[in-house]
């Protein structure tokens, strides 16, 4: 991994743009013991990044270690509604995992303070942080590959973090899903909470469960959105419900017992996306 740090602070609160922002985790500077990878070494390899079992202050945690992001691998998808007015780094707020979690939860943590949410509603976050170099090389002893030589470095060295490694702190969880004929009605009052404050997980799926409630965030949409603004009506409308209409899929193709058929959309339906 490059060593050429970019000497700036780390913010307070991210990301640096218009919405709802994630605070720095608390213990930031304190010393981790890291333990074992949740999830398992044969799960292969994730798409945002790796979760770890540790302990900070005597407190055990899990910990979402992201790979580096170039906004630039879904230019196909965002060029086309942005054009090039916008600066990478800007589109990164609205489409790296790591800016998507930090909105999200901050979203839910204001949610929470104003009692608009319970504050059981989520596997709970207790913010971010950038790895010291001694837990990064705790990581490469781990032969964790965190994808540096996927991104462009001068768009690398202009972020916030440079090359530090990002990460948010939640709450451990137990390995099931508990998602079951019992939890149903409240997983789908919880997901409609969260899209009535404008909090779209977009990820809705039994492996983004633990204990009945959603842990991961990455690929979420928090407005204000700078990608939902330029969509068309209908498409906008699309992806506001996207979490319902996964939701009704997830119990289906996951063959959950549903004996009191507990449905999203009823008999609305996703129209197709038209091509680009």
């Amino acid at each position: 991994m490059p060593k050429q740090r970019v000497p700036r602070a780390i913010p307070k609160e991210l990301p640096l743009c218009d919405g709802p922002k994630l605070g720095l985790f608390q213990h930031h500077a304190s010393n981790i013991q890291w333990f074992e990878r949740l999830g398992g070494d044969d799960e292969g390899t994730p798409a945002e990044g790796y979760v770890f079992r540790a302990k900070i202050r005597n407190q055990e945690y899990a910990i979402k270690i992201f790979k580096f992001y170039d906004p630039r691998s879904n230019e196909c998808f965002w060029e086309p509604l942005l054009g090039d007015d916008v600066s990478l780094e800007t589109i990164a707020y609205y489409t790296d995992p790591f800016y998507s979690e930090c909105r999200a939860y901050g979203r839910i943590q204001q949610g929470i303070k104003k009692r608009e949410l319970k504050p059981d509603i989520v596997i709970p976050c207790h913010g971010f942080f950038f790895l010291r170099e001694m837990d990064e090389r705790i990581l490469d002893s781990r032969n964790i590959n965190l994808e540096l030589d996927k991104v462009d470095h001068n768009y690398q060295r202009s972020t916030v973090g440079g090359y530090r490694v990002r990460a948010i702190v939640k709450d451990l969880a137990s390995a099931g899903p508990g998602v079951n004929r019992q939890s149903l009605r409240r997983i789908l009052e919880d997901i409609v909470k969260l899209n009535s404050l404008r909090i779209y997980n977009m990820d809705i799926r039994l492996e983004n469960y633990r204990d009945g409630k959603l842990v991961d965030f990455g690929a979420s949409w928090t407005e204000p959105h700078i990608l939902l603004d330029e969509l068309d009506d209908e498409t906008a409308t699309e992806y506001r419900i996207a979490d319902r209409a996964m939701f009704d899929r997830m119990v289906k193709d996951e063959g959950i017992a549903n004996p009191k058929r507990i449905v999203a959309l009823h008999r609305m339906k996703l129209r197709p996306r038209r091509p680009s």
